[in-house]
């Protein structure tokens, strides 16, 4: 039976990143990170975006190969097609994953841990000395021990399941989601296109993200319960084109986007869950490879650590709860009330919305300044907001949706 001390179930960046802190914090440490896929980045299933100052904190990006696109304004669409420009110099940028993640298993594996492609984990079950995992790859089938399990598998995590943590997910906080790679698009290439529509994104909302002059990644995500029963990507086929008559699909992607608050408990006796697997996705955006990062930075943290001390125990893990609660999951609450209030509103409220907000000069225009300036000129409009303005009224701004 191969030992273990940290063994990362996943391999996208919450657990790319997850391995690479483990390692660096315990030097020495047995750590493995498993990939079921013949390579990390690929297939890629999301929209690649991610804020600025969030993946500063990991690589810069200035000039990386594995940027497709810096991002300096967002332009929400309404309904009617209003566009609202909110700019900025420093917005975000477009990801090639098929390069990025490549870079982070690389960092993984110059501090200590292995990256095994084409391997998953099959079974988790409790052992006398940790956790007993069954290991399935092209070699065949294994058990190996491990101190302690890192869950960052993604929306559909069996970690969490298998070692007695409740990840279910309502169907209300559960998105269908479908994406092209669409050319021939014409749109601003230095902008990312969101359009909230009951019409075309029911529950969700479409997006534009480009990669290059005249390509984009152009998807949506829709709500089964706001839906009249076609499916996301006939909504995208209807939405395209209207939006884009003369775009060329050259692939697709679909799949689920949890938009949940983080699970309750992310950790029991020598496990803990990470990024997509715990819920850890702002609400609001979508946004979650950043999110999945720094929720693998403190799993691998918390794991050395424990590995230090001795102590894997739920109470001792707690901590890494706790400190996650503290960076961004109680903010992710306010962003689920605010993707509440939305999802209120009807197509010709979110016009009424748009056409007050172009009002604000665009150098003015904030996430709290938009919201406050709408409620001043559109009263009807209090009831559905007052669900996220319950709290301290706030100026933060969302990241980009990935």
């Amino acid at each position: 039976m191969r030992k273990l001390d940290v063994l990362v179930v996943g391999g996208g960046p919450a657990g790319l990143v997850a391995g690479w802190e483990a390692a660096l914090r315990a030097p020495g440490a047995a750590v493995a990170v498993l990939e079921r896929d013949r390579a990390v980045g690929a297939p890629v299933r999301c929209a690649e975006g991610v804020g600025a100052a969030g993946i500063r904190e990991f690589l810069d990006p200035e000039g990386a190969p594995w940027v497709s696109r810096r991002i300096t304004k967002v332009i929400i669409v309404a309904p009617d097609d209003t566009e609202v420009v909110v700019g900025g110099k420093d917005v975000g940028y477009i990801l090639d994953r098929t390069r990025f993640e490549p870079v982070l298993a690389e960092l993984a594996t110059r501090a200590g841990a292995e990256v095994l492609l084409g391997t998953e984990a099959a079974g988790l079950r409790r052992g006398t000395e940790g956790w007993e995992v069954t290991v399935r790859s092209p070699r065949g089938e294994a058990t190996w021990l491990a101190r302690v399990v890192i869950g960052a598998d993604g929306v559909e995590s069996m970690v969490g399941r298998w070692a007695g943590l409740e990840t279910r997910v309502a169907a209300r906080d559960m998105e269908s989601a479908a994406q092209y790679v669409v050319a021939n698009v014409d749109c601003d290439p230095d902008a990312i296109y969101i359009e909230f529509s009951q019409q075309w994104a029911p529950g969700g909302y479409a997006w534009v993200f480009p990669k290059g002059d005249g390509i984009a990644n152009v998807g949506l995500g829709i709500t089964a319960l706001h839906a009249d029963g076609r499916t996301a990507r006939q909504y995208l086929d209807d939405w395209l084109a209207h939006r884009y008559p003369d775009g060329v699909v050259t692939g697709f992607t679909v799949g689920g986007l949890i938009t949940a608050l983080t699970v309750k408990r992310t950790v029991t006796d020598g496990v803990l869950l990470a990024g997509d697997a715990a819920h850890m996705i702002n609400p609001l955006s979508g946004a979650g490879i950043v999110n999945g990062m720094k929720a693998g930075r403190l799993a691998g943290r918390h794991a050395a650590r424990a590995l230090r001390e001795g102590d894997t125990s739920a109470a001792n893990l707690q901590a890494y709860h706790d400190e996650w609660m503290g960076l961004l999951g109680r903010d992710h609450v306010w962003y689920y009330k605010m993707k509440d209030a939305i999802n209120g509103l009807s197509d010709e409220s979110l016009d009424k919305l748009a056409r007050t907000v172009n009002a604000i000069p665009e150098e003015k225009r904030t996430l709290g300044r938009i919201f406050a300036h709408a409620l001043v000129r559109n009263p009807s409009l209090l009831p559905a907001a007052a669900r996220f303005f319950a709290p301290a009224r706030r100026e933060e701004s969302v990241d980009a949706a990935d």
